[in-house]
């Protein structure tokens, strides 16, 4: 992975933002630090091609002004446990053994104490951040079959290593995520999906598994053009739907189908498992899990609820 279109930007305003969410569906109410923007690896349905101009990465990074700005957020909170993650607009691990960037956030939230920070990646190497590690810090990954990595998910590490370092993440102390996002419909993929399942059940500790996040393939109308020139015929298989939001999305009943699958599957591991839909509509919610979450703020006190139960006085 070169760094020669790396570009260091003295402004850092605006760094930590609320997750711009989707109209019209339910969000979790995380917050994002934006340390970089662009990623070197080089997934073909990533939606950073239909929003930023160029492969340039950016990098934006002064540690007092972050600090002082979570500081402000965390202390003003209102009694919500925060949940911030520097992996939005790049890949939180994928330039970090270079570029030591998380390591500042890591030590800082270990010393907070009132907060989680959330490093989300494909990249399965977080080795030299183990020095810093604390409970406060979720390692989490994003999970697909290891035959749609090798298709759609270029430069990534396999799925062996992600797991793999999920699991020395555990055994470090921490907490590790998992998200299933994007799950794509093609020829076998449920087949697939058991057989990734059955490997979380093999290597991971479901009592240290924080959260797991569930998302079908959703894609602006820009991204759609440049899949059907790109030829991402495995990506486009399936019937899709224009949403209220101008996102194409697979058919409700789908959608539905295949969530409920993936639900029963995980939880034949552990009925503990907290386990959430990104981006889904409320009747989503109700059709897959039995439970009426009306708003964001529905889905932000589950949050609340999960952590404390696991953290305990920690918190």
């Amino acid at each position: 992975m070169s760094l020669q279109k790396v570009e260091f930007v003295e402004d850092s305003t605006d760094i930590i933002r609320q997750c711009p969410g989707t109209k019209h569906h339910i969000c979790c109410g995380y917050q994002t630090i934006d340390l970089i923007e662009g990623c070197v690896l080089s997934c073909s349905y990533c939606i950073l091609k239909a929003y930023l101009k160029n492969d340039a990465i950016k990098v934006s990074c002064d540690p007092a002004a972050i600090t002082g700005e979570l500081d402000r957020r965390i202390d003003d909170s209102s009694g919500h446990i925060l949940r911030f993650g520097t992996g939005e607009l790049s890949d939180s691990l994928a330039l970090d053994r270079r570029l030591k960037l998380n390591a500042f956030l890591v030590d800082y939230f270990g010393k907070k104490k009132k907060a989680i920070l959330e490093l989300k990646s494909k990249w399965a190497d977080f080795r030299h951040l183990i020095p810093h590690l604390n409970p406060y810090t979720v390692i989490s990954f994003s999970v697909s079959p290891q035959r749609f990595i090798d298709s759609e998910e270029k430069r990534t590490s396999p799925i062996r290593k992600r797991l793999k370092a999920a699991r020395l993440a555990q055994e470090k102390g921490c907490f590790v995520g998992l998200h299933f996002d994007p799950v794509v419909i093609y020829d076998g993929f449920e087949k697939d999906y058991y057989y990734l399942i059955e490997d979380i059940r093999r290597i991971l500790d479901p009592e240290k598994i924080i959260w797991i996040s569930l998302g079908l393939l959703r894609f602006p109308a820009a991204l759609h053009g440049q899949l059907i020139e790109n030829k991402r015929k495995r990506l486009l298989t399936g019937e899709f739907i224009r949403g209220e939001d101008g996102k194409y999305r697979y058919i409700k009943p789908e959608r539905i189908r295949i969530y409920k699958m993936l639900f029963k599957q995980l939880k034949d591991i552990d009925q503990r498992l907290f386990i959430y839909l990104c981006m889904e509509r409320a009747d989503i919610w109700k059709e897959v899990f039995g439970i009426a979450i009306k708003d964001n703020q529905g889905l932000i006190q589950l949050f609340d609820k999960r952590i404390r139960n696991l953290y305990g006085g920690m918190l």
